[in-house]
């Protein structure tokens, strides 16, 4: 581990060094510390599955300007669950080989601006893509390593729209580009649109050529906004997907999401209550492929807190109170019911979650947060604990809970 840290640290300062010698400025530009500690008891499965772990992520952060269009940014990460390295408290010097992969390089790309003397700008390399809330490509920050594309991006700003073009190889088969696992899309937010804050068109092709021989489309659209008048805030999405799923099954699915929320700004600190609906079809019996294909999403926080409930062949709905009682600590309240849009065995009960999470904000810098959440499976024998805990027994529950502290540093 030790010699892993240090080939990075070394391969950091090379670039640094290399770029140093030309061009002006290379500066260590920041940086996290995120420590979590996890809780999971299922103890209603057969066999009862219950434990926890503490994991822990690092980031160090490297940004170069090589002149005043073309800057490379360089994310170093380690992520690890505690006593994964056993070594630590031995006197060995052998490797488990456990925690050979626990670091990384989490983002490395350059960005090329004012392409043509246009708005235009350029990213090549490893980096995060979100979009959104996230429901259909996100940066999956929950999770202890984040979810990274290998990606070129276009991105054109203009005082009427900024549009993202950008294709991502998901894995590389060894074929041609068209024919290895690929994401392709378009994404362009419009601006100045009265009583919107966000309005969203977006045009998403996935393939995987070299097995199932995939190539599908996902249209949507999404619009966020609020009448201030009101107090009134809302966010809506809509998306289908067409193509094909395989050589053999045409894709025909389609998901929508609606939040509505009503704030009273002056009862504790600003009381929001929503209100919410999620639907996406699921497999029918058809020989088309209808199940909704969530892409590669950051779920948690969306739809609960257990993270077995995804837009796909599902018709859910959630009640929810946000408040700040006090000053710069904050209380969220969810209740979720969970409905299969195709049943599973006969059944479409796939229970419900109520959850609760604190959040404080220490400083500008260091943030602490805790969350429970209680899931009770439904009849379908669908639902899931959190972490690969097993399966929920039907008509049972299971809880999960967590605290972090998370600290950014510059």
């Amino acid at each position: 581990m030790k010699r892993r840290w240090i080939y990075s640290l070394l391969t950091a300062s090379l670039v640094a060094g290399m770029v140093g010698t030309s061009y002006a400025d290379v500066k260590v530009s920041g940086g996290e510390l995120r420590l979590r500690g996890i809780m999971v008891d299922n103890g209603d499965s057969t066999p009862p599955d219950d434990g926890g772990f503490f994991e822990q992520r690092t980031r160090l952060n490297v940004d170069a300007t090589a002149d005043e269009n073309a800057k490379v940014f360089l994310q170093i990460q380690d992520s690890r669950v505690w006593g994964a390295e056993t070594g630590i408290i031995g006197t060995s010097t052998l490797s488990t080989g456990a925690e050979d992969e626990a670091i990384d390089v989490s983002q490395a790309y350059v960005d090329l601006l004012n392409v043509a003397n246009k708005p235009l700008s350029l990213r090549i390399g490893r980096q995060a893509i979100a979009y959104g809330e996230h429901r259909l490509i996100g940066s999956l920050e929950w999770s202890n390593n984040s979810r990274r594309f290998d990606a070129i991006k276009f991105t054109y700003k203009h005082s009427a729209v900024d549009i993202d073009v950008f294709t991502a190889k998901l894995v590389d088969d060894g074929h041609d580009w068209g024919n290895d696992a690929n994401l392709n899309g378009i994404y362009a937010s419009l601006k100045n649109v009265p009583q919107v804050s966000n309005l969203d068109l977006y045009l998403i092709q996935k393939i995987d050529g070299d097995v199932v021989e995939a190539n599908f489309y996902t249209l949507g659209a999404r619009v966020k906004g609020a009448v201030e008048n009101i107090n009134l805030d809302y966010n809506a999405e809509l998306a289908i997907q067409t193509g094909d799923a395989s050589s053999t099954a045409d894709k025909d699915a389609n998901a929508y999401a609606i939040r509505v929320g009503y704030t009273i700004p002056s009862v504790l600190g600003g009381l929001r209550l929503g209100v919410e609906y999620d639907a996406a079809t699921g497999q029918d019996s058809s020989t088309d492929n209808t199940a909704f294909d969530n892409l590669y999403p950051t779920n948690h926080y969306l739809y609960g807190f257990t993270d077995d409930v995804n837009w796909s062949n599902t018709n859910s709905w959630a009640v929810s109170a946000s408040m700040t009682p006090i000053d710069k600590v904050k209380l969220a309240i969810e209740y979720w019911n969970y409905k299969l849009d195709e049943e599973v065995g006969g059944e479409d009960d796939n229970g419900s979650e109520i959850n609760v999470k604190v959040n404080h904000e220490m400083s500008k810098n260091i943030n602490c947060e805790a969350a429970y959440a209680i899931r009770d499976a439904g009849s379908a024998a669908t639902a899931a604990s959190y972490g690969g805990y097993g399966a929920i027994t039907p008509d049972q529950s299971a809880t999960f809970g967590y605290f972090l502290i998370n600290v950014k540093f510059m």
